[in-house]
């Protein structure tokens, strides 16, 4: 679609109006089909409006595009952020007169960088924030925490936004060093560039690395059952492949849904569990319904509960199905079903 408007201030006259917006819905759906979903911040700050005037809210944008809004920040590009900032810092601590003690990586707990400044201990926060980004209070708060928690003498809080909330009492032992202040403190063209990346770039977008590492795992997890007749567990999956199945996948038992395979019975919700997992059990009963018919037409018999789990390696197959269910699912008579046989009149005693 020919933007016409869009990116003109000329969607403020009522005439405008309709054509804007459907201009902006094009825009949105395009970065849509790109990974990218605008958030409420992006789409006002990028177009320099209030979004009420136009849509209820943000869901009714993506309503009218037949999409579900949901932001999932792409922890990949988050992390990438996030260690950015952190190298950019790092370089630049003589400029606020530290001295370097210890840094955590970004995915560990705790305040970012400790510093010593003189015989005083520093901690040195970073908020790797898009420009439309706002510092929040709980920045400070968490910020606040880390100096008791962490016996700091002081902390200052580094971030790539000028933005803030409404206006907050700075305690005496924070500084804030935001984006105005950090491109005086960075002499680097190179980390003025990487400051632009930080701040230009949202998170918000679906990683296509994200369906490839999922597939990945499939594909792992349904070799070893095919090939080895084994079913890896969310240990052996991670270390195999480097990869922690919980970032992708809810749970493993997620991953033999998909694939339509039995899962292991281990921690799996069976039918006495306070939440039975219906859908693994039918897996199971669908194994066990295959198990039972190859041994009806290859050697005329009924297997017992007891054989059928042996097969499988699961000691109590009822903490799954009753046997007689199974057998009344397939049309077979349960094996348990006897005639009834007339009992015999008692002797006299002569």
């Amino acid at each position: 679609m020919e933007y016409s408007i869009l990116f003109t201030n000329k969607h403020h006259n009522r005439e405008n109006k309709i054509t804007f917006k459907k201009e902006l819905l094009d825009y949105i759906l395009q970065e849509y089909k790109k990974g990218h979903i605008l958030s409420r911040r992006e789409i006002e700050s990028k177009f320099h409006l209030k979004l009420d005037g136009f849509f209820n809210n943000i869901d009714a944008v993506y309503s009218e595009l037949g999409i579900k809004y949901h932001l999932s920040p792409n922890q990949e590009i988050k992390s990438q952020k996030a260690n950015l900032l952190l190298k950019i810092i790092l370089s630049n601590l003589s400029q606020l007169n530290l001295k370097l003690l210890s840094y955590r990586n970004v995915t560990d707990r705790g305040i970012d960088i400790l510093c010593m400044d003189g015989e005083d201990l520093v901690g040195i926060e970073l908020k790797a924030y898009k420009k439309e980004e706002k510092l929040k209070l709980k920045d400070i708060r968490q910020v606040e925490n880390a100096i008791k928690k962490e016996n700091l003498k002081r902390a200052i809080l580094i971030t790539t936004t000028d933005k803030s909330d409404a206006a907050f009492n700075l305690p005496k032992d924070i500084s804030i060093i935001n984006y105005q202040n950090l491109k005086e403190l960075i002499q680097s063209q190179e980390q003025i560039q990487d400051i632009a990346f930080i701040r230009e770039n949202s998170v918000n977008f679906i990683s296509p690395y994200k369906e490839i590492k999922r597939q990945k795992i499939l594909d792992y997890v349904y070799g070893k059952y095919i090939k080895e007749n084994k079913k890896p567990s969310s240990a052996e999956i991670s270390k195999n492949l480097h990869i922690k199945i919980q970032t992708y996948f809810k749970s493993l038992f997620e991953i033999y849904k998909i694939l339509k395979v039995p899962p292991p019975t281990k921690n799996m919700g069976g039918k006495q569990a306070e939440n039975p997992d219906k859908e693994c059990i039918e897996l199971w009963k669908n194994e066990f319904k295959k198990y039972i018919l190859k041994i009806v037409e290859k050697e005329n018999r009924y297997p017992s509960g007891v054989e059928i789990g042996a097969n499988f390696g699961i000691s109590h197959i009822w903490n799954f199905v009753k046997v007689s269910e199974l057998y009344r699912e397939l049309g077979l008579k349960p094996y348990l079903e006897r005639e009834t046989r007339p009992t015999s009149a008692p002797k006299s005693g002569f």
